[in-house]
């Protein structure tokens, strides 16, 4: 059985429709037909039951499919190692948390795909800490996101800048006209937060551990919309990096007293090969964060420079 004939028995099987797994596969409802012939005439089994057009998969098809499934998955596995052994990496696999996506994202997949087409890619958003645990287990490239230096001695990280984190709310909140609000002052607020997959979790709950209190957190959510829908409708506030908040989600954004201020940048793991492709990738991100902070262009609020950049 050759992997063409693999590749057509595993697109029948998805659609369990002839004509429907020729258009995917770009080939003629024949060549298909003929191919499951071939297979079935090889392996000596029967592997379909077949009523007018419509096809379902026996229990012996069903067992081919789960074999076929997993060589078609080393063989695209292999694939990606070939290129990347030869340098030819056109799939650049990149995480990066929500709040930094409403910013890095439209540049990405505007910009930088329009400069380089040939270059794909495949960009999670996931919180921080996720991300960084996709790095370690080599799944992703690298992360641009948000971190802390002592998650892991296994990676390396490349500081770019840090977010402000700032107390999130409607106008129609009582602290919505003040100018700054302490930790102390937030104890008693119904907080909504993204959860622990993210960092910002971990930094407000050292800010409160720090007065001896905790956060009066009555929902968690891994979805950012999640979590400006449940302040927007007056159940709660909470505490978000300044970027992650756009000027139409029109909410209050309060800084802190004591600020909160949280790392964010390029992170890869230790020993792990830089290919071309994603240098590339990795360099636009360092000059577009240069031309954000030091030249204005399309400025966020709330990113503050870091004075050694480009180190």
């Amino acid at each position: 059985m050759t992997l063409v004939q693999m590749r057509y028995f595993y697109e029948v099987c998805q659609w369990q429709n002839i004509t429907k797994a020729a258009e995917q596969l770009h080939v003629s409802q024949p060549t298909v037909t003929v191919a499951m012939q071939a297979i079935e005439t090889e392996t000596g089994l029967n592997l379909f039951h077949r009523e007018g057009r419509k096809i379902t998969v026996t229990s012996d098809g069903a067992k081919l499919l789960s074999k076929i499934s997993f060589i078609l998955g080393e063989v695209t596995r292999l694939d990606d190692e070939i290129r990347d052994m030869a340098h030819r990496h056109a799939k650049v696999r990149i995480a990066m948390p929500l709040q930094l996506g409403v910013v890095f994202l439209p540049y990405l997949l505007g910009e930088f795909h329009e400069a380089h087409p040939e270059i794909e890619l495949e960009i999670i958003e996931t919180g921080g800490v996720s991300a960084l645990q996709m790095v370690e287990e080599e799944k992703l490239d690298f992360a641009l996101t948000n971190y802390t230096v002592d998650f892991s001695a296994r990676l390396n990280y490349s500081k770019l800048f840090d977010c402000e984190c700032t107390f999130v709310t409607r106008f129609e909140h009582p602290l919505a006209k003040r100018h700054t609000v302490s930790i102390r002052e937030l104890c008693d607020e119904p907080l909504v937060m993204l959860d622990s997959s993210f960092f910002i979790d971990r930094l407000v709950q050292d800010a409160f551990g720090h007065i001896g209190e905790k956060p009066n957190v009555i929902h968690y959510s891994p979805y950012l919309h999640t979590v400006k829908n449940l302040v927007r409708s007056g159940i709660a506030s909470t505490i978000l990096a300044r970027p992650s908040v756009l000027p139409s989600d029109d909410f209050v954004q309060i800084p802190l007293l004591d600020p909160i201020f949280i790392n964010s940048g390029l992170v890869v793991k230790k020993g792990r090969q830089t290919l071309d492709d994603v240098r590339l990738v990795m360099n636009y991100l360092r000059t577009l964060t240069k031309e954000m902070l030091i030249e204005g262009k399309d400025r966020p609020q709330g990113l503050r420079v870091k004075q050694d950049f480009g180190a």
